[in-house]
Parts: C-alpha cells; sequence; structure tokens
C-alpha cells in the first residue's frame, strides 16, 4: 500500500516494514559522519497517525525496531546519471541509483559500457544523461515509490 505521505507499507512475515521515501538533504559533512541512534519520532509523529486514519489495525502497532540510511541521488531531478560528462573526454558517469542500482545496474552496466566503445546502446538512456544537470533541466520520473 502506499499513502500520499511517501510511505510505502508491506507484509514482512508476522510483521509490517513500513518504508518512508521523505528525507533531509544533509549539507553539514560534519553531521554525515555518523547518524547515531535511531529518532522514532518520524514515525510517531508524523506517520502512524495517519497509518491508523486509513488502516485502523495499526493503531495498536508498536514498533520493533528502525534504520536509517544514506540514500544517494543528484539533487536535481533524484535520478540516476549514466554516460559520458558533456566537456571532460573520456570521463564516464553510472551513479545516483541509490536503492535502485540492484535492480537496475546490469543494464545501466550494458549501456555504458556500449556507449565507451562507440556502440549505440540497446536502451535510450539519453534522459539520464549529466547534460541534463548541467542545462539545470530535471528529468521527472512518474510514479516512484
Amino acid at each position: 500500500m502506499l499513502c500520499p505521505l511517501q510511505t510505502v507499507i508491506r507484509s514482512e512475515g508476522p510483521n509490517y516494514i513500513v518504508k518512508n521515501s521523505v528525507g533531509t538533504l544533509i549539507e553539514d559533512q560534519e553531521e554525515l559522519k555518523d547518524f547515531g541512534d535511531v529518532d522514532d519520532s518520524n514515525f510517531t509523529e508524523d506517520i502512524w497517525e495517519n497509518l491508523a486514519y486509513r488502516i485502523p489495525a495499526f493503531e495498536a502497532t508498536k514498533i520493533l525496531g528502525g534504520w536509517v540510511g544514506y540514500y544517494e541521488y543528484n539533487t536535481l531531478d533524484q535520478n540516476a546519471l549514466i554516460g559520458p560528462h558533456p566537456e571532460i573526454p573520456d570521463h564516464y558517469f553510472i551513479n545516483g541509483f541509490s536503492g535502485h542500482g540492484i535492480q537496475q545496474a546490469p543494464a545501466a552496466g550494458q549501456c555504458l559500457a556500449h556507449t565507451m566503445c562507440g556502440v549505440e546502446p540497446h536502451l535510450d538512456i539519453s534522459a539520464l544523461s549529466l547534460k541534463r544537470v548541467v542545462e539545470d533541466k530535471p528529468y521527472k520520473e512518474r510514479n516512484i515509490l
């Protein structure tokens, strides 16, 4: 189930995993060094009430655990970068996938390898080029969780 708060719920054995995609962009390098303890207030103050409203059984739930992790993406449009640098010869990018990398790595790697060898990739990866970042033209993916 997906709710408007960018929260996804799925079963995990007898329990449920609740994932919230809304994060905070951290620019202070000192804050990036250590996450410290998981702060449950995001769940208890922002998510729980909305879940219980949509699924009344969630009113009686409790937190069993949690984790926080880095979400790697470019800040222009949160999509991956694949292909050559528009100004630096022989400099290629294939990054910014965050959690999607394990799914997309085989196809992305093959497309980049073809590009580097001067072969037309089997998929059109032009929307994921670094050129869009340089030109400040975000590629907004629809229907992403």
